[in-house]
């Protein structure tokens, strides 16, 4: 069985929020890889660094460690409270259910998945206070799947990264060369090196707090329309996760786009290419007037060839589409 890590508190953050002391967080020395450097942004953020004294020491010194409020990546120890190295025997694993359908066993956590492990909760509780607590988890989960246990993967042999510019790789250019042995110089492009990482980190969770208020705008759209066939929406939004979330009926989604409307299928399955409904085949391809004059309706302007898509000059003529095609 896997050897999950047992983190001893809801919040860690609670007991290091003390401003006025000068915080100790150490990781280990020489070229840093994007384990360490994801773990220590996420830190950054959990912990408010930006705005209260910390120290970051990059060693193997034993003493420095023993002196650490937090150590991670280093140490040979791993208790889930101030301790986050992964290196030894009998170090955490995940679950074989987080395991990528591309992978086998169980995937071996590295330092990032050790501290968002413990601290991610809070990196976005501080980011969105206003999502209550099933969001925050869902978000937390997201961003599990999408950086970290890559990260974890990569860290552990576990996953090669692909060849040319990855997001790893890219956070390898950042250390100095081989030749450069001064330790400021080296701290420096850390620090560099965990911008790059805090925007990606930001930026992602951006895209999911967005995905989670358009699951809102979408629920709020269908329980207002009058056809649960077609779902009337104020502007495009990821639409596809809630209709299947819900369980929806939906077979057409209207949305306006830049000075014209648009109607949109829905595909039988959430990543699937078949659709639930097509417009109809003598519609594909036809636009302008010879679409008005083939679907009878003014304002008709395109349909794509694929009969996946359609396009108005009206709001009218969109919902006009959408039923005729539902007839």
């Amino acid at each position: 069985m896997p050897n999950s890590p047992t983190i001893h508190s809801d919040s860690l953050t609670e007991g290091l929020m003390d401003y006025s002391k000068e915080l100790l967080i150490v990781t280990h020395n020489g070229r840093f890889h994007i384990d360490d450097v994801f773990a220590f942004t996420t830190l950054f953020l959990a912990l408010d660094l930006e705005n209260r004294p910390f120290r970051l020491e990059r060693t193997r010194n034993p003493e420095i460690i023993e002196k650490a409020d937090i150590v991670f990546d280093v140490g040979g120890i791993f208790d889930g409270k101030r301790y986050f190295d992964h290196h030894q025997i009998g170090a955490p694993e995940r679950d074989i259910k987080q395991t990528p359908k591309n992978m086998e066993g169980t995937i071996p956590y590295s330092s990032a998945g050790l501290i968002w492990t413990a601290f991610g909760l809070d990196v976005i509780k501080k980011l969105a206070p206003d999502l209550d607590e099933k969001s925050h988890r869902v978000a937390h989960s997201v961003i599990e799947k999408a950086l970290v246990i890559p990260i974890d993967a990569i860290d552990n042999g576990k996953m090669q990264p692909e060849n040319g510019l990855n997001f790893s790789s890219i956070i390898n250019i950042f250390n100095p060369a081989w030749d450069c042995d001064d330790p400021s110089n080296q701290l420096e492009r850390f620090f560099e090196a965990s911008k790059i990482v805090q925007t990606v980190l930001i930026y992602q969770l951006n895209i999911e707090f967005a995905r989670n208020r358009a699951i809102s705008c979408c629920e709020e759209a269908y329980k207002n329309s009058p056809d649960n066939r077609i779902l009337m929406l104020p502007r495009w939004m990821p639409h596809i996760y809630p209709i299947f979330a819900n369980a929806w009926n939906t077979q057409l989604v209207i949305y306006p786009a830049e000075n014209e409307w648009r109607v949109g299928t829905v595909p039988i399955r959430m990543h699937g290419n078949d659709r639930r409904r097509l417009f109809p085949a003598s519609w594909g391809g036809l636009e302008g007037e010879n679409l008005e004059k083939e679907t009878g309706i003014l304002g008709a302007k395109f349909v794509h060839k694929g009969l996946f898509i359609a396009v108005a000059t009206s709001k009218e003529a969109a919902i006009a589409l959408a039923h005729k095609t539902l007839e």
